[in-house]
């Protein structure tokens, strides 16, 4: 059975899963500092491995991959901690934007976002509506 992460398919295995017409996860997450104890990658970390997890479940029903995880967020009230990389509002919204019209180009019609960030859900809640109707 192949994976359920996107990055580890062949591209036929690809268009078979757009053809079953399967979901497709999006991890949302950031890359941040967590303080002088956790890895500034936690919350992609997380994220990720969560969509991973749940996929494996999902599939026993429904088919499902896990799109590569966005790892830049909105985390500009992080930058004076160090280790931190942020999107301002225009760039998220473009470069979720140009991933979801990839996976829409690549024979996928339904997505679930799963956001690993508390940074991202102002920017999310403000565009996704448009994203809705902007990407099909």
């Amino acid at each position: 059975m192949p994976s359920v992460m996107w990055k580890e398919l062949t591209a036929a295995e690809s268009r078979a899963l757009a053809a079953a017409d399967a979901v497709v996860v999006l991890p949302v997450a950031s890359m941040e500092q967590h303080g002088p104890h956790l890895p500034v990658g936690v919350d992609t970390i997380r994220c990720e491995a969560v969509c991973k997890a749940a996929a494996e479940i999902a599939r026993t029903t429904t088919p499902v991959v896990v799109a590569p995880t966005l790892w830049c967020g909105m985390a500009e009230h992080h930058m004076s901690f160090g280790g931190t990389f942020t999107f301002d509002i225009p760039t998220y919204r473009a470069v979720l934007l140009a991933f979801l019209r990839s996976i829409e180009r690549s024979g996928f019609r339904k997505v679930a976002i799963v956001n690993g960030h508390g940074g991202n859900m102002g920017a999310l809640n403000a565009f996704l509506p448009d994203l809705q109707r902007e990407v099909p």
